[in-house]
């Protein structure tokens, strides 16, 4: 236990009830009015420094405005390296984890370099150049060599195209009355060799004065599984059905991940799903889009025509819903305008489980602790929601913009009692305030409630066992 005043450093909003009470209980023993006013200080956070919260991600933050998009690719890059000083290992690790060595030449000659050429845009393709010429890349590629080289960085960004990466689960609530609820996005990210990617999650931020774009993800992977921006706009990619190895580009194709991106910079779920209704991809995938009026999952086949997907749309026969004010996405496509079948039992039990878990809340009704529930759902079963391939699960907020997520720990099981931080004001834009109006009310009140014990401290003296002369001596050396 502490035993002064000093070593209640650390104490503030986040700190716990118990220690800040006995911090209180110290400090207003400390006499005269200065005690009260070092109380105040300590319950309103200000001069103490709030320790690292376990299981929170690093943010990686970058202010775009005026930065070419080569700028903003190596400032990101150095702020990565900064914080994952050996990145390029752990990615070499990934890819020769979940690549065939002998399947990469074909790969890079018919799916990446036709993605990489016309799969993106020419600002991000500069953008991932600076972003490269920030670490240490080597001339030979070898998968599971220890280093990394152009060509497997290449393969990095584009893995979502590769390979089924972006698993798991999603369901939205919101209320199917006009204005009976706030739109709640929910998703679990399951991934490949969970182990190999846990130790690389981050949180990647793009600021500026225009608009903010935030993607909860992998640190050196560009594109987004998950984001949203300032407009309250949400995305999450998840895989459908992937044939092994895939097709080869036509030269047409987009790159999915890269794609969500870009339809992050809409101010609407219904502008985002227009913009990734133009493309077509390599694979199947579905993205739940979100804002806070409307959700809707946007079903993507790699060959046919995308469906736009609500709570009433029909679904295949196997795959029912009828669940009003509730919206679901699996790793397979459920609409029933989409051919083929969910053959997945793993995504079938999932969509079940889902189903029954949105029918236990009211439909006109929604909150966190609902949402979390679904997601965080314990079933000790096989093909659960919540598995041990969950690295995020998270749920956001349109109306506020905060995000709560637990991301599963380095090399361990998940804990017994899963925990989802919260992360707010992450989609301010540039020079934008805080996002916390009520916290500068407790400042500005601590404040003054430190000066008016200054200046009583001053006109009443602490009472002492000292001879006036000693206090009055003390005083004024301090």
């Amino acid at each position: 236990m502490p035993t002064s005043a000093a070593s209640c450093r650390g104490a503030n909003l986040c700190m716990g009830a118990g220690l800040r009470r006995w911090c209180l209980r110290r400090l207003v023993r400390v006499p005269g009015p200065r005690g009260w006013a070092l109380a105040a200080l300590v319950w309103t956070g200000i001069g103490c420094a709030a320790p690292p919260t376990e299981g929170r991600l690093p943010v990686l933050s970058v202010a775009t405005t005026g930065l070419t998009p080569t700028a903003v690719g190596a400032r990101l890059g150095e702020l990565t390296k900064a914080a994952f000083p050996d990145l390029e290992a752990r990615w070499d690790g990934v890819l020769a984890q979940l690549l065939a060595p002998e399947h990469v030449p074909e790969l890079l000659a018919q799916r990446v370099e036709p993605l990489r050429a016309a799969g993106i845009d020419a600002a991000t393709r500069a953008e991932l150049a600076g972003f490269a010429g920030a670490l240490d890349l080597v001339g030979r590629t070898r998968l599971g060599d220890g280093h990394l080289s152009l060509d497997e960085f290449w393969l990095v960004q584009f893995l979502p195209d590769l390979t089924p990466l972006s698993g798991g689960s999603a369901l939205a609530l919101h209320g199917h009355r006009p204005g009976a609820a706030p739109v709640l996005l929910g998703r679990n990210l399951d991934l490949p060799g969970p182990a190999a990617l846990q130790g690389l999650q981050a949180i990647t931020r793009w600021q500026s004065v225009d608009g903010s774009l935030v993607s909860p993800g992998l640190a050196g992977f560009l594109g987004v599984l998950n984001g949203f921006n300032g407009d309250g706009v949400y995305a999450a990619l998840l895989a459908a059905e992937h044939s092994p190895g895939g097709r080869a580009s036509s030269g047409e194709e987009r790159a999915v991940a890269f794609a969500v991106r870009a339809a992050l910079t809409r101010d609407s779920a219904a502008g985002a799903a227009r913009l990734l209704r133009r493309g077509t991809y390599l694979g199947s995938h579905s993205v739940l889009l979100g804002d806070a009026r409307e959700a809707m999952v946007l079903e993507l086949p790699a060959a046919g025509a995308p469906v736009l997907r609500r709570p009433d749309s029909p679904t295949r026969p196997e795959m029912p819903w009828n669940r009003p004010g509730r919206l679901a996405a699996v790793n397979c496509l459920v609409a029933a305008d989409v051919g083929g079948r969910c053959d997945d039992l793993g995504d079938r039990f999932r969509w079940q489980r889902l189903r029954r878990l949105a029918a236990d809340a009211d439909a006109g009704a929604t909150s966190p602790v609902d949402l979390r529930r679904v997601l965080l759902d314990p079933l000790p079963r096989g093909h659960a929601i919540f598995n041990a391939a969950t690295v995020q699960s998270m749920i956001f907020e349109p109306a506020s913009g905060d995000l709560l997520l637990y991301a599963a720990q380095p090399d361990g099981p998940h804990l017994a009692e899963p925990l989802m931080q919260r992360y707010v004001g992450l989609a301010r834009t540039a020079g934008s305030g805080s996002g916390h109006p009520g916290a500068w009310v407790w400042v500005l009140a601590a404040l003054l409630l430190a000066g008016g014990a200054a200046a009583l401290w001053h006109v009443y003296p602490a009472r002492s066992s000292k001879r006036p002369s000693e206090t009055a001596s003390t005083r004024s050396a301090t």
